[in-house]
């Protein structure tokens, strides 16, 4: 009796079908707001403790808030499957962050960023920098996620909102400025993250990441 049931409840959990509804709207917005803090903690650079602590509590807030996928039978509600969730979630947050370190470091390289004294010595960027980066990674995958609806306009997005927070955050005394002449600096920002951008959303509009 007992492997029977055992049987019954396996195939049970087997016939609920994994729903696709969006988020609730209240969701996305505590992610956007999430994210606008971290970005002025980071920027400001309490210390790479404070950074990376409140870096990981962000990305256990956004896998409980968001990967937690329904089970769905007949229109009714059976439960919740976390595995493959979570598994797109690390890739995305992997691929994005990673991109983001890479594409930074050469700008730093490049001599088109300029890190204060205070940033010490690093590999590729800075500690808190990487950190925003994986904080970024969750705003675009869930804040953003209306931008992959029209890649021209997460290009726009991306040419604008990229080199605006650079600017920004040299402005209010961040850790990484911005070399002169200033205006080939922002135009080619522009363009690398109009590009980044719109394949980011690319990216997302496949079926394991999008909405």
């Amino acid at each position: 009796m007992k492997a029977k049931g055992a049987v019954g409840a396996v195939s049970e959990v087997s016939s609920c079908k994994a729903g696709g509804s969006p988020p609730p709207v209240f969701h996305l917005l505590i992610a956007g707001f999430t994210f606008e803090f971290i970005w002025l903690l980071c920027v400001v650079n309490p210390g790479n403790t404070v950074v990376v602590g409140v870096t990981a509590a962000n990305v256990a807030l956004h896998f409980f808030l968001f990967c937690g996928l329904p089970l769905e039978r007949d229109g009714q509600k059976c439960g919740k499957v976390y595995l493959g969730p979570l598994l797109r979630y690390c890739a995305w947050i992997g691929v994005i962050a990673i991109t983001g370190i890479c594409m930074d470091s050469l700008l730093f390289r490049a001599g088109l960023f300029l890190p204060a004294p205070a940033s010490g010595q690093f590999a590729l960027v800075p500690l808190w920098l990487a950190c925003l980066w994986v904080n970024f990674a969750l705003a675009l995958r869930f804040a953003f996620v209306f931008l992959q609806r029209n890649l021209i306009i997460a290009a726009l997005f991306g040419g604008v909102g990229g080199p605006l927070s650079y600017l920004f955050g040299a402005a209010i005394g961040g850790l990484v400025t911005l070399s002169e002449p200033l205006w080939v600096t922002l135009l080619l920002l522009s363009l690398l993250w109009a590009i980044f951008l719109a394949g980011a959303m690319k990216l997302a509009r496949h079926s394991s990441f999008r909405y």
